[in-house]
Formats: structure tokens, sequence, C-alpha cells
């Protein structure tokens, strides 16, 4: 099996950083599980909230089939959540079934926020493993993925790759060593994330 590292490119986050322009499909798979989260915890019912995440990915495109984000404007995901709050009140105000002005007036609930920050996690850990994904060999990431992640036997794993069940541990340590770094970079560049990597410990 093979543990050569592939060229890397960048991720969605990426991209947003530096203002690329990124798709409608690929913005839409990354972050509507955000927005559906939001919203049916705000409770609305999948219905609306798909309704939501449909008004909110509009008004990224507006011009469009690409987004290109400014970095003058706010931090993306601080920019990203004040759009989804404003999409959920405008769809209280239409059905009136709470006084918008007071929920307007009120900050961002630490329910709603440690939701919020928990999906956004989730998202940023898919990242990573995209990462990851790019700097392996297939065959790494696969065995990381059977053995580490999923669980499955380390005899299994090595039959079903045709490996030694000794490469299967080192795609699991070569694995957790890079996404290690992958967080940890994350987590420099982002002090909010403070993603756990002890997950990651072998």
């Amino acid at each position: 099996m093979s543990l050569k590292y592939p060229t890397t490119s960048k991720t969605l986050l990426d991209k947003i950083a530096s203002g690329d322009e990124i798709s409608w499909d690929e913005f839409y798979q990354k972050y509507s599980p955000i927005v559906k989260a939001i919203a049916c915890f705000k409770g609305l019912n999948e219905v609306d909230a798909d309704d939501i995440c449909q008004q909110v990915m509009m008004q990224f495109f507006k011009q469009s089939r690409t987004f290109r984000f400014d970095p003058d404007i706010a931090r993306f995901r601080t920019y990203f959540g004040r759009i989804v709050r404003g999409r959920i009140i405008d769809h209280f105000r239409r059905k009136k079934e709470i006084p918008v002005a007071e929920f307007e007036a009120e900050p961002i609930d630490p329910d709603t926020e440690k939701l919020y920050m928990d999906e956004w996690r989730k998202m940023v850990i898919k990242e990573a493993e995209q990462e990851l994904k790019q700097r392996v060999s297939p065959e790494t990431f696969q065995a990381y993925q059977l053995y580490a992640v999923q669980g499955r036997p380390v005899e299994k794993v090595a039959a079903f790759l045709d490996c030694s069940t000794n490469q299967v541990y080192q795609a699991k340590k070569r694995c957790f060593k890079m996404m290690r770094e992958i967080l940890l970079s994350m987590n420099k560049q982002d002090s909010e994330l403070q993603l756990e990597l002890s997950e990651y410990e072998l």
C-alpha cells in the first residue's frame, strides 16, 4: 500500500477566505446542514427549514451561480450566521407566529450559538478529512476510514485491501498525525473553533 502524498487543493473554506469563486452546488453541500439544523432548532418544520435554506443560498448567489466573499465584510462565519438569522426572522414576520420586534432585539441565545458552533465544527472537520484525503493515497485513506473511523477489525480491513495488518496500523498512525496537524492549524487560524484533538492521539 502506497503512503505517498498526492498534490493538495484548496478546501472550500480556503477558497472563501481567499475570495475565490465557488459554485452553488459546492456551497449548498457544505452549508445547508448548518442552516437546516438552526432552522429546525428554532421550531421550523423540515419543509420550512428547506425553504429557509434555499433563501439563504439565493442571498449568496444573487448575481450568478458562483459566489465570492469579501473578507472586509466580517469573519465569514459571522456573516453567514447573520444571514441565516435574518431569513429566520423574515419567516416569523411572514407567519406572524412570534413578536418579531422582540426576536430582533434579543441577542442570539447561548443554546442557538452553541448549536451553530457545533454544526460549524462538524463542517470544518469534514473539510479537514477532505484535505487529509488529498494528502495520502486512496489505499491509505480507505484503511484509515475502515479501521480508525468505522472501527472494523484490522484483519478484515487488511484482507479487504490486500495488505498487511501492520500497513493498516501505519495508515491509521499517519492519518491521525495529519489530522492533528490539520486541525491544529485550523485552531490557530480561528481561535473560536477549539476543535478537539484528543480523538487523534495514538
